[in-house]
């Protein structure tokens, strides 16, 4: 069961954004119990989305990730960065939201 969020990880790390972004859909229906290993998977999905350009999914995903986990994504160096990238050049409709969760990561914009 725990394999299909594992196959997101590697997708990412491999920079395949479609296979990533399949991978990701499939560890949807995976329950993970451990609510900072949770919180490290949504960062990895963000990441898939990344790969993919969609920004208002990445900033969806990380929403979710702070709520599963806020102490995980507040120390997790690619949640950050990618809150700050979508701070500073994200799509200007979602900049508000972006800038509402570095806020609650304690990020300074």
């Amino acid at each position: 069961m725990i394999m299909r969020p594992h196959a997101v990880t590697i997708a990412v790390e491999l920079h395949q954004g479609g296979e990533s972004a399949r991978q990701s859909n499939h560890a949807e229906s995976v329950p993970i119990p451990s609510r900072p290993r949770r919180g490290r998977h949504l960062i990895e999905v963000a990441r898939a989305h990344l790969l993919q350009r969609d920004h208002a999914a990445v900033l969806g995903t990380l929403q979710l990730a702070h709520q599963a986990a806020p102490e995980t994504i507040r120390y997790n160096g690619y949640a950050r960065r990618m809150t700050l990238d979508l701070c500073e050049t994200g799509p200007a409709a979602l900049r508000p939201q972006a800038r509402e969760l570095a806020d609650h990561l304690g990020l300074m914009i």
